[in-house]
């Protein structure tokens, strides 16, 4: 399989449905130059609960960069940590904040590790802990994670491991009594990229790119896994190099991405977690799914956001209340490479990882799920954005969101 890096990140505003790409307009955004950030592959990203500072990952330049956010949305006083003796993040992929925003959590592809931190008022980290492949940890291309509501669990993807692991999580952010599930005749993990749970914390769904499948578990109230249910691609389901999975906020749909197929699928949620009724959108000309890949809903649901990394776009959706999608408002323009997508709680702001521009972009974004006033930084000597690849935003209020875009290139073993 390829693998993405997201060299920019943008926040957009949309506008109504075309195709939005002329200069001099909303998609003409404001460019920050210069050797200020480190965004090279840039890739995951966050936001704390406040909505105050930004974290992302940079999977080719091994970096991870803390910013403040102002109330526009706009980013300042980056501090990038590097791989290093003290640090590892080689291969800086995932990335997940404690509910209470005081641990952060970063994969690292390459170095096979997954690392937390201790969050200080002003967004700085300290008090790293790594935790490393071995033979109690099975983090061989270490990549998703996420943690419970209530912040007791986490889990991680192994993409080459081809493993799922369960951690309980102490109240300092610290992880213990791992508990793996890896792919055999009952799990279809194998090169598995990211996962989602229910809202109500009960089912946790899968994907597995190089599986070609999407998996349902139920979660025990100790974090565990049962009952696992595998929907596989097919005439069916198109879920061939299925990458990134989101719910709607009642948790009554669910939407997956297929990075090789070009689509993006919609099914409805029984009240187990079944999945049923699945509904599939191709890229074509009504819709731009080429690399299909990060996709993120609104906080009201009533817009969905998904990036094409092939296609190097960035979409917009509105949401009927089956989970339907329509009016595709399609946005080209510095979004080479888009990879990953995410909202900020008030939905005001997004921000938008591309991998190939090796940028961070940061969008306004209007009642109408539109994007405007784009704004990107690039990849420099103090900005820590080589290879940025995914994006992540946490809530704060109903408005504010945040997209990355990733651009793929040949990395052995990893997603595409």
């Amino acid at each position: 399989m390829a693998q993405l890096v997201v060299i920019s990140l943008c926040v957009l505003q949309p506008a109504n449905g075309e195709v939005v790409n002329e200069p001099g307009s909303h998609t003409n955004p404001a460019m920050y130059h210069g050797n200020t950030h480190e965004l090279y592959g840039a890739a995951g990203v966050v936001l704390s609960p406040d909505g105050q500072h930004l974290y992302v990952t940079a999977i080719e330049g091994n970096t991870l960069s803390v910013y403040d956010v102002a109330s526009d949305g706009a980013l300042s006083d980056p501090r990038i940590y590097r791989s290093d003796n003290t640090h590892d993040l080689d291969g800086a992929w995932g990335i997940a904040l404690s509910p209470d925003g005081q641990h952060l959590y970063v994969t690292a592809f390459r170095g096979n590790a997954l690392s937390v931190y201790d969050v200080a008022s002003d967004g700085t980290l300290s008090n790293l802990r790594i935790y490393r492949n071995d033979n109690t940890h099975e983090l061989n291309g270490a990549l998703g994670v996420t943690l419970s509501t209530d912040g007791r669990h986490l889990y991680v993807t192994a993409s080459v491991g081809d493993a799922l692991s369960v951690y309980d999580v102490a109240s300092d952010g610290g992880l213990s009594n791992p508990r793996t599930y890896r792919d055999d005749n009952t799990h279809e993990l194998k090169g598995l990229a990211n996962l989602a749970l229910s809202p109500d914390g009960q089912q946790l769904y899968v994907t597995a790119c190089k599986g070609d499948a999407l998996s349902v578990y139920d979660v025990d109230s100790d974090g565990t896994l049962s009952n696992p249910r595998i929907y596989r691609d097919g005439n069916t389901h198109e879920l061939d190099g299925a990458t990134y999975v989101a719910l709607s906020p009642d948790g009554q749909h669910l939407y997956v991405a297929a990075f090789w197929e070009n689509a993006l699928s919609v099914y409805d949620v029984a009240s187990d977690g079944a999945l049923f009724n699945p509904r599939i959108y191709r890229g074509g000309d009504t819709h731009e799914l080429g690399g299909a890949r990060g996709v993120a809903l609104g906080t009201d649901g009533q817009h969905l956001y998904v990036t094409a990394a092939i296609g190097d776009a960035l979409s917009v959706y509105d949401v009927d209340s089956d989970g339907a999608l329509s009016n595709p408002r399609i946005y080209t323009s510095e979004l080479s490479g888009a990879w990953d997508v995410t909202l900020s709680r008030d939905g005001q702001h997004l921000y938008v990882t591309t991998y190939k521009r090796n940028a961070l972009t940061v969008y306004d974004v209007a009642s109408d799920g539109g994007l405007s006033n784009p704004r990107v930084y690039r990849d420099g000597k103090t900005h820590g954005l080589s290879g940025a690849w995914s994006v992540a935003l946490s809530y704060v209020t109903p408005s504010s969101f945040v997209a990355m875009a990733i651009i793929v290139y040949a990395i052995p073993g990893m997603l595409p």
